[in-house]
C-alpha cells in the first residue's frame, strides 16, 4: 500500500465520520531564508523565516496544511498581517508544522514543502492551503498520488525526487523536531500563533496587534479610529 492509499482510506473514514471540518483546528512569490538563531530566543535554525531577519517582532505559526481553519486563516487574516507588518520590516513571520486535522494529510503536504527547493517553502505552503479543497477530494476519489506529484512539479521536483523525500530520514528528522516544537509549547490546535513568544488567545488580526503594536511603540486601533 502506497502512503496515497493510506491517505485516501483515511480521509474516507474521516469524512464518514463528519470528524475531517475542525477536528484539530481552531474556529505567493515569497522567499525564504534559514533562521540562523541570531536572536536565540523565537527562532531555531533552520527555521523557515520571511521578512526582516532583524524584525523587532518574531510571528511564530504552528499551522496544517491539512486544516481548514488554517486555511482560511490564511486567506483572510494573513494578508493583512503580511501587509502590514511582514512586507514593512516590522515582523518577521516563521511557519512551522503541526500535523492536525488529517495527520497523514498534513505530514504528507509539509514533507512536500521541506522537500521543495528553500525559495519554494512559502509558495508551496500557500499552494496548499489555496488548493486544500482539491486535495481533499482527489484522496478521496483515489487520485491523491497525481495531486500531490503536481504540486512537487510546481516547486521543481520530479515524481521520484518527492517519492523519494517522502522517506529521507534527514527530511523525517526535522519534520519531526518541528512538530516537537509545537508540543513543547503546548499548541493543541491549529493554527496556533505566538508574537515574541507570548501565545494570542486568538488568531485573530486584532489579537496579533494587541501584543505587536505595544512592542512597535504603536497605538492600538480602536473601533473609533478604524472609523476615521
Amino acid at each position: 500500500m502506497t502512503v496515497f492509499d493510506s491517505l485516501s482510506r483515511r480521509l474516507v473514514l474521516t469524512l464518514a465520520a463528519s470528524a475531517l471540518a475542525l477536528s484539530a483546528c481552531s474556529g505567493g512569490g515569497e522567499t525564504s531564508s534559514a533562521a540562523t538563531g541570531t536572536d536565540g530566543e523565537f527562532t531555531v535554525e533552520g527555521d523557515y523565516v520571511l521578512g526582516n531577519a532583524d524584525a523587532p517582532i518574531t510571528l511564530v505559526e504552528y499551522a496544517s496544511v491539512a486544516c481548514p481553519g488554517c486555511a482560511a486563516w490564511h486567506e483572510g487574516v494573513y494578508p493583512d498581517v503580511k501587509a502590514k507588518y511582514i512586507d514593512t520590516g516590522k515582523i518577521k513571520y516563521v511557519f512551522r508544522p503541526f500535523p492536525a486535522s488529517t495527520p497523514e494529510m498534513a505530514t504528507t503536504g509539509h514533507k512536500l514543502a521541506y522537500c521543495a527547493p528553500r525559495d519554494k517553502f512559502f509558495k508551496n505552503i500557500g499552494l496548499q492551503f489555496k488548493e486544500q479543497r482539491k486535495l481533499f477530494n482527489a484522496l478521496q476519489s483515489g487520485n491523491g498520488r497525481q495531486a500531490y506529484v503536481s504540486l512537487a512539479k510546481a516547486s521543481g521536483l520530479s515524481e521520484e525526487e518527492f517519492m523519494a523525500c517522502l522517506t529521507d530520514p534527514e527530511i523525517t528528522a526535522r519534520y519531526d523536531r518541528d512538530t516537537q516544537l509545537g508540543v513543547d509549547q503546548g499548541v493543541r490546535s491549529t493554527p496556533t500563533i505566538f508574537v515574541n513568544g507570548q501565545k494570542t488567545p486568538n488568531n485573530s488580526l486584532e489579537a496579533i496587534e494587541a501584543i505587536a503594536l505595544p512592542i512597535l511603540g504603536e497605538p492600538i486601533p480602536t473601533p473609533e479610529s478604524d472609523a476615521e
